[in-house]
């Protein structure tokens, strides 16, 4: 057996089952002779364990939630082949997939690339987030219709994640962060690791291709968005992190600007400079002209959900901090 195949899954009951069915209907590779499945679900607390097991594939439900560092792991050490294929629960994989695997072999890392394109305009969020990262990442980046060599020149502005992930399973192991909190952006420490400390480039490739299914409920997606501020935090803001000085200038920025609530017309001032920011970063991030309203309306929700996500990082560390001294 060449590839075991590690879905972490948690509450994923949506999701879980066309992921599976994109999985077992592999087509030029047999599931249980060429790769393995198996499923670690993380303590979920709907039918996500059900569903799994009614698909021939190996289940293992952990004892409560541990967090997906944590699953990873367990999947890594628990799996039958020494090559792993990290699949997420939201995603389903074209049927030639496994088949085409060997293309890679050689290489200790590659992700795989999605199209982006389809969901664009799918919402205004999906449209805010889309703009975003093309002007963050670069046009000539994202999305990837190739291949990209990811190493220390570009490891800060390239696009990363492990929504698919192929690696070595002992170079996994290796590259598992210490810290294993369910907070710890475990996705970029992970990738850092392989880059700046085994001197190891990461291939990102649309020759692995799949889709993602985009969370379209509101609840999910706040929630989803909420944890994003919180893992950013965890890598780039921290103390040390790449952005951690311009988070420092720009809290600095925003507490000044709070101030101008206690002044005679404060409050309107500073509603209207918001709203002037919000044009401003609309004209500079829209491609067409229909992206301006699409952005000028979907910014200040996700603006606000992700910047909670950031405030609840510093207030956990703040009241941790607060707790130690008076022990």
């Amino acid at each position: 057996m060449k590839y075991t195949v590690v879905i972490p899954v948690y509450n994923s009951e949506e999701t879980i089952g066309e992921c599976l069915k994109s999985l077992i209907g592999q087509k030029g590779a047999t599931n249980g002779l060429d790769y393995s499945i198996l499923v670690v679900d993380d303590g979920s607390t709907d039918s996500t364990p059900e569903i799994a097991k009614s698909f021939p594939v190996k289940v293992v439900t952990l004892d409560k939630n541990r967090g997906r560092i944590m699953a990873r792991l367990y999947g890594a050490t628990n799996a039958e082949a020494q090559r792993l294929l990290f699949v997420d629960s939201r995603v389903t994989l074209p049927e030639d997939t496994l088949a085409k695997l060997d293309q890679f072999d050689g290489l200790p890392a590659v992700i795989g690339e999605t199209n982006p394109y389809g969901t664009k305009y799918e919402s205004l969020i999906h449209t805010v987030l889309y703009l975003i990262r093309r002007r963050y990442y670069g046009k000539d980046f994202f999305p990837i219709t190739g291949d990209m060599l990811i190493n220390e020149q570009n490891f800060k502005r390239a696009p990363k994640g492990t929504a698919v992930l192929l690696i070595d399973r002992d170079l996994f192991v290796k590259l598992t962060p210490e810290r294993t909190g369910k907070d710890v952006n475990d996705d970029t420490l992970l990738f850092h690791n392989l880059v700046y400390d085994q001197k190891i480039s990461l291939l990102r490739s649309a020759r692995l291709f799949f889709r993602y299914s985009q969370r379209t409920d509101p609840g999910q997606f706040s929630s989803w968005l909420f944890y994003r501020g919180v893992r950013f935090c965890d890598f780039y803001l921290r103390p040390g992190g790449y952005f951690h000085i311009h988070f420092l200038l720009l809290a600095l920025v925003f507490a000044a600007l709070l101030s101008l609530i206690f002044m005679p017309w404060g409050l309107f001032l500073l509603s209207a400079l918001a709203m002037a920011a919000d044009a401003v970063i609309a004209l500079y991030l829209s491609e067409e002209r229909k992206d301006f309203k699409r952005v000028f309306f979907g910014l200040p929700p996700i603006v606000s959900i992700f910047g909670a996500g950031i405030a609840a990082f510093w207030a956990k560390k703040l009241l941790g901090a607060l707790m130690r001294g008076h022990s």
